[in-house]
């Protein structure tokens, strides 16, 4: 073979291999179901360490968090406004592992993710709650089954809500083991209100009005805005996360309660812009993340 032929296939395939290195891998695809074996709670919890990151450029916007009931370390995620009706699975590590387009959904600003029972089964509940400028009508919760497929199209319910004071701004849904949906305001004030979706209402409602159950004053340190937040999947206690802080609140009476006593301070992961928290399935672990490329997946254990 010519010189000059060989030296021109040599160029294609460095090329080639170049442009293979440099795209994303594909989806891995969720893992087999199998949901944890127990679910339990921590007394405290360790530093957080980063144990993974978002690598796909699908995901800059990262907003929610929230852990598969039904297939034990997948994780669902999405971007808040401009991405439209999509969702991701990822796994702990941050790889992604599918992705998911809500049919028929105009969404307009996804702010949080919930993962809760359903007359499905188990479902996502998609908080579309983002308001920055406080002029919205209504605000929307998408209620769409745990996917089973590799990705693609879902079907969805969707129950447009409004609040019974007036249009708020909010970025923190926080769905309860019995399938109750709460929203907390994002006040920069520190001090917002709390509103409640029942869960018989949650089942079959199309259009409601929240009812607000409680009015949230954050500790000083927590830094003023949530950003946040997340149920026990088995126990009465919730974190809510701002930029810089977590804190977790525990109760033992109705969910107006929920915000009564002092929360605990649990640290934080560096991460530029946090928004997104969750408890894995069982119980015994949060893991939180930011917005931004490549964000890194940080979790804190249950302490010895």
């Amino acid at each position: 073979m010519p010189r000059a032929i060989v030296r021109a296939l040599g160029v294609t395939c460095l090329a080639l291999v170049a442009c293979t290195s440099a795209s994303e891998p594909p989806p891995k695809g969720l893992p087999d179901a199998g949901a944890p074996t127990s679910c339990g709670a921590c007394a405290s919890y360790t530093d957080p360490e980063a144990v993974g990151r978002v690598e796909t450029d699908a995901i800059t916007e990262l907003s929610g968090l929230a852990a598969s009931r039904t297939r034990d370390g997948v994780f669902y995620t999405h971007n808040d406004s401009g991405d439209g009706a999509r969702f991701f699975a990822i796994d702990r590590t941050g790889a992604l592992l599918a992705t998911y387009t809500l049919e028929g959904v105009d969404a307009n600003d996804i702010e949080d993710v919930g993962v809760g029972p359903c007359p499905e089964g188990t479902c996502l509940y998609l908080a579309d709650i983002g308001d920055n400028d406080k002029k919205r009508a209504n605000i929307a919760i998408y209620r769409t089954p745990e996917p089973s497929g590799p990705g693609g199209s879902v079907r969805a319910v969707t129950t447009k809500l409004t609040y019974p004071d007036g249009p708020h701004n909010a970025e923190a849904l926080l769905v309860s083991p019995e399938g109750d949906l709460v929203i907390v305001e994002k006040s920069p004030t520190g001090t917002g209100g709390v509103y409640l979706l029942d869960k018989d209402r949650a089942k079959s409602a199309t259009e409601a009005v929240l009812t607000r159950i409680a009015t949230l004053t954050l500790p000083a340190e927590a830094g003023g805005l949530v950003t946040g937040g997340a149920f026990h999947p088995c126990e009465k206690r919730v974190t809510l996360r701002t930029y810089t802080a977590m804190f977790e609140y525990r109760f033992t009476g109705g969910l107006e309660t929920m915000f009564a006593s002092p929360p605990t301070l649990i640290p934080a992961g560096r991460e530029p812009q946090g928004e997104a928290v969750t408890y894995s399935a069982s119980g015994r672990e949060l893991l939180t993340a930011s917005e931004g490329k490549r964000p890194s997946v940080h979790a804190s254990a249950c302490a010895p």
